[in-house]
């Protein structure tokens, strides 16, 4: 395993900014930890609206992440690197390296570098295509990291160090991430002044920053004024809340996700016995489960029953919901295979997974990474569109078109959703990068990916030319 080193991260929070020596200082002192005092995270909810069919509207989706302050993470991740190791050889003792994929390094059957979701999407389908005549049942837990039960996090915790109880340091590390305190982010800007109301358009009253956003200090404030101002110092009262259930870890954290793992290990074990017991294969990518089998859909509708049930033993607030639980039975003809959906009842578009589907002929990008994607070209054509035209306020909308650098924009979009908080080295993943990778690893299976990605080029070619027409009409 690599060597731990600290990443001291630069985002605005409540601690100084320190050096790499001092923060390793820190976190590999058992002692200096033991004594720490852990800053309140800092929340905020990622928004996004699901994917609907063309004439509905999506359902909004919050996603709560919360991020420590910078020495607080360095020691968490030093702690991370120390489960690690002991967590990789119980996968390996119970022959479960290839079954729990995410946040983790799962190597390459090359042996150079690691898979990523392309890989394991394309290995599920291709299992279900060896099978000819199977079933493939897809299960979602439901707010994972929010409902792991604290105490029994804490026993496995102790068991994966060969002990009984927790020594002092790995205690006080347990003890912040799960009786955890936070501050909303825009409560606490507003506290310290960098948010607030100001005068909108047309002169109304609006919540906005008032400071440049890039313009916030890396420390927000010094020790007197988050006493002051945080805590409730000086009257206002505190800002700070707690979490006071006995279930959840911060989602964020760079600790969670190794406990989130951590914590399915009895539950893994048991369904990839179960998916074996009847010639099958079980994997999970953090709260997404699959079951790929040579079952008939009456077999697969008592293995989805069973693992349904399975899941509330770990823990009493961890659930699969019903709705979020899929049965697709595949059956071979000559041309691959016919895919019939089973459940739910009056869907059929195949089989869904790590950002992609199987229809039983071809893999594809899923509508919904695609949807979440042109929502970003609407958002960012139209960002585009008004600078361009107070740039060349002479010029005409095909003139403004015509001078316009296109690649600028195709490499502007972010992170694609389907690597998020999964596994860190595609964090930084473009659209692009996303889809030229996923095209060159599936190969003929992925065929039809070619034309969904060059129809998205002359979408965002189409969408900034309508967006600087309405921007010019408004002169």
């Amino acid at each position: 395993m690599p060597a731990w080193a600290p990443l001291v991260r630069t985002y605005p929070h409540f601690d100084p900014l320190l050096t790499g020596e001092k923060a390793a200082s820190i976190a590999l002192d058992p002692q200096a930890v033991a004594a720490h005092t852990f800053y309140p995270f800092i929340k905020y909810d990622e928004r996004w609206t699901l994917f609907a069919e063309a004439g509905e509207p999506g359902r909004p989706k919050e996603r709560p992440i919360r991020y420590a302050a910078r020495l607080d993470a360095c020691i968490f991740s030093y702690y991370r690197h120390m489960l690690s190791e002991p967590y990789e050889r119980r996968l390996e003792a119970e022959g479960l390296t290839e079954t729990v994929l995410a946040y983790r390094r799962v190597r390459a059957s090359t042996g150079k570098g690691g898979k990523s979701n392309i890989d394991f999407a394309k290995e599920a389908f291709q299992y279900a295509q060896a099978l000819g005549d199977c079933c493939a049942i897809s299960l979602d837990i439901s707010s994972f990291f929010e409902s792991l039960d604290h105490q029994r996090l804490k026993s496995l915790w102790a068991s994966l160090l060969g002990l009984e109880r927790l020594p002092p340091d790995h205690f006080a590390v347990y003890k912040a991430m799960t009786r955890y305190a936070y501050v909303e982010k825009l409560e606490a800007y507003e506290r310290l002044g960098f948010y607030g109301k100001k005068v909108g358009p047309g002169g109304r009253s609006v919540m906005g920053f008032l400071v440049d956003p890039r313009a916030i200090p890396v420390q927000l404030c010094k020790g007197e004024q988050f006493r002051t101002r945080i805590a409730g110092g000086d009257g206002s009262g505190s800002i700070i809340k707690l979490n006071r259930t006995p279930h959840g870890v911060p989602q964020g954290a760079p600790l969670s996700d190794l406990l989130a793992n951590l914590y399915l290990l009895d539950f893994d074990m048991q369904m990839k016995a179960l998916a074996e017991s009847v010639g099958g294969r079980y994997l999970r990518y953090s709260d997404d489960i699959l079951f790929v089998a040579p079952v008939t859909a009456e077999h697969a509708t008592r293995l989805e029953a069973e693992a349904r049930g399975a899941i509330s033993r770990f823990g009493d607030a961890l659930v699969i919901k019903e709705k979020k639980s899929f049965i697709h039975e595949f059956a071979a003809d000559g041309m691959g295979q016919i895919v019939a959906t089973i459940k739910p009842e009056g869907s059929n578009k195949g089989l869904e997974y790590l950002g992609f589907r199987y229809d039983g002929r071809n893999a594809y990008i899923r509508d919904k990474t695609l949807s979440a994607l042109h929502r970003k070209i609407v958002a960012s054509c139209r960002a585009v569109s008004i600078h361009l035209e107070r740039r060349y306020r002479s010029k005409s909308p095909q003139e403004i078109i015509a001078l316009y650098n296109f690649e600028a924009l195709y490499q502007r979009f972010g992170a694609v959703d389907a690597f998020k908080d999964k596994q860190t080295e595609y964090r930084n993943w473009t659209f692009w990068t996303y889809a030229k990778k996923a095209i060159r690893t599936f190969g003929p299976l992925g065929a039809p990916m070619t034309h969904q990605v060059s129809r998205l080029r002359r979408q965002i070619r189409k969408r900034l030319a309508s967006e600087v027409a309405r921007a010019c009409a408004r002169r």
